[in-house]
């Protein structure tokens, strides 16, 4: 199996959007520090997942809060704002290469694209199932921030495929 990681950026957005929107309390119940993670460094993504599902564990009742993490803090991102702003979408999402510095742990391909339709299908490596989802709902997240910040409004629809680790993106917009 692929060695499988992300960047200490998505930890530390993650933990100080929770202490930020959920409190104290619901930051300490997750047991760790975003001042432990630097922003550069490579960290597992079994880790990351683990994180992302404690979270989704003291949100419970709130089913979008992990594509809602994704979308917002990527929204903040000073990087992501001027990159995006304006871009033509067909060209950002049928183009996975600038994820690469942040994480690996999946292959991208788009499958089909038109004038305001792309559908992309990801394939993760890891073969835990909960982290498949977890990833899959904070992607989903990140590709509804990209449309925002590309200025055009629009859908992100996940469709899970069955037991190979493969999930679809149908990404449309006006």
């Amino acid at each position: 199996m692929r060695e499988s990681w992300v960047r200490g950026i998505l930890f530390k957005q993650v933990l100080d959007y929770v202490k930020k929107n959920r409190g104290q309390t619901s930051y300490e119940l997750l047991g760790r520090s975003a001042e432990k993670y630097r922003i550069e460094e490579k960290y597992p993504f079994d880790d990351f997942a683990e994180l992302l599902s404690k979270v989704k564990l003291i949100t419970s009742g709130e089913d979008d809060f992990i594509a809602r993490i994704s979308r917002e803090t990527m929204m903040e991102e000073a990087t992501w704002k001027s990159l995006f702003r304006r871009m033509d979408p067909v060209s950002v999402f049928s183009s996975t290469q600038r994820q690469e510095g942040r994480q690996q742990l999946a292959d991208y391909e788009p499958v089909e694209t038109s004038a305001n339709r792309v559908v992309m299908r990801m394939k993760m490596w890891t073969e835990n199932r909960e982290h498949q989802y977890m990833w899959a709902e904070f992607y989903r997240g990140r590709l509804e921030g990209i449309l925002e910040l590309i200025g055009r409004k629009g859908s992100v629809k996940m469709t899970r495929e069955f037991g190979n680790g493969g999930f679809t993106f149908d990404i449309s917009w006006t």
